[in-house]
């Protein structure tokens, strides 16, 4: 958690300057974010900097470009009423340790081998998902997704509205997956994404980690609950300083933070928001920094190819996940001071390249031209509106008019929760 600044005088100075100074610079900023309004903000770092204040007052203002999000986040949330909270100890077997708190998954793209009796090893199918690695009578992919999903819709919904009840059940998920002897992940995932036949586990498996990344974050929306407690919040600090430690310094974290695709952006994604959540600023502005040699200058080629993604058998779909993350790193980048919207190498590499480069693949041509194609490998039908919180986030980070001219074009993107955490300037 990020206490509270008290600013002197000349601080406060430079604070009321720099909300006029920073759009100017392309840092992602606006005129309106001052500083009770960051004061307020809650510690959710899913969340663009100073934005849920001012939401929060929008929404009670029945701003019409926010109530269609309001009103499909409470409607999620109701639903999440209704759901029991998951836990790992919810799969009847483990296939490793036998132990239901360790976390569990087997590789998605990996399928029984056809030329022996017991299908060992197995063998890679890139892009195709055996429904095998999803069963949930072992595998702990889905609840994983599950506790962080709910945790953020019941955790937003009582924010914005201030019903105890969402508060409750939020409470209730997190002391279930993270808190509960009986019942919590252990913190680490050493055995994500096994291949039978193979191995145990593998590094590249830490990408699984956005569930529960996104749950323990989204608990400091729950910050005045009387359902959520110091004690409460405590003992998840421990988990999360556990997993974070694991995360960071396991043998599978020195590997994964050396790849060069959506693997290295999604653990520099996951280590910033943990360190966030901790109050751990100089430890994420670290590793914010650091995107701009490791992420940027080496993924993303002058011409805004994302060649490590384009290999692949969903080559659309992976350039989306790698610019989400990108984009998703400069919007945390706003939390610490540090700039990655404007940050070019000498031959051009950047965020905003990566951008250009797929933009015309999901902007609306005028009536008469004729369909762009996509000319790399793609097995499966794309869907240009999953690149709409990228190009949202990028729309604030540059003031981009034609980037929100984009996100425009889908309506159902009008109702998303991403509305309420990212709003438009």
């Amino acid at each position: 958690m990020i206490p509270k600044s008290r600013f002197s005088l000349l601080g406060f100075l430079f604070l009321v300057l720099g909300s006029f100074v920073l759009p100017q610079t392309g840092f992602a900023q606006t005129k309106s974010t001052t500083v009770s309004a960051l004061d307020e903000a809650p510690s959710f770092f899913g969340a663009r900097r100073g934005a849920l204040p001012r939401v929060k007052e929008g929404i009670s203002k029945g701003d019409p470009s926010l109530i269609p999000a309001y009103e499909a986040l409470l409607k999620a949330a109701d639903e999440a009423l209704k759901i029991k909270p998951p836990t790992v100890t919810d799969k009847t077997r483990h296939p490793v340790t036998g132990n239901l708190n360790d976390y569990y998954t087997q590789a998605p793209y990996l399928w029984p081998d056809p030329s022996k009796s017991d299908g060992l090893p197995y063998l890679p199918k890139d892009g195709v998902i055996n429904p095998e690695s999803r069963n949930p009578d072992f595998a702990d992919y889905s609840r994983g997704q599950e506790i962080g999903r709910l945790v953020e819709t019941l955790a937003l919904a009582y924010y914005l509205s201030g019903k105890e009840t969402y508060a409750a059940h939020a409470a209730q998920c997190l002391q279930v997956w993270f808190n509960n002897p009986a019942t919590r992940m252990n913190p680490h995932l050493q055995y994500a994404q096994a291949v039978p036949g193979r191995n145990e586990g593998r590094y590249i498996g830490m990408i699984e980690a956005g569930g529960v990344v996104q749950a323990v974050d989204a608990a400091g929306l729950l910050d005045g609950s009387t359902h959520w407690n110091k004690k409460d919040r405590k003992a998840l600090e421990v988990w999360i300083t556990d997993f974070l430690d694991w995360f960071m310094n396991s043998e599978y974290g020195r590997e994964e933070v050396q790849m060069r695709q959506n693997h290295g952006t999604m653990f520099d994604v996951r280590v910033a928001r943990l360190a966030l959540a901790l109050g751990k600023t100089d430890l994420a502005r670290k590793k914010l920094t650091s995107v701009k040699e490791n992420r940027i200058a080496r993924q993303i080629e002058p011409d805004g190819a994302q060649p490590m993604e384009l290999r692949r058998t969903k080559s659309f779909n992976y350039s989306e996940m790698n610019l989400t993350g990108l984009t998703e790193l400069a919007t945390l980048g706003e939390w610490v001071g540090v700039d990655l919207w404007t940050y070019e190498t000498a031959d051009g590499r950047s965020i905003r390249r990566a951008l250009e480069f797929l933009r015309p693949y999901v902007q609306k041509l005028p009536e008469g031209w004729p369909p762009r194609f996509w000319h790399y490998k793609q097995i499966v039908p794309f869907h240009p509106e999953i690149l709409a919180p990228a190009f949202r986030m990028a729309s604030i980070g540059y003031q981009e008019e034609e980037y929100e001219a984009i996100v425009e074009q889908f309506p159902s993107f009008k109702a998303s929760s991403f509305q309420l955490t990212h709003p438009k300037r």
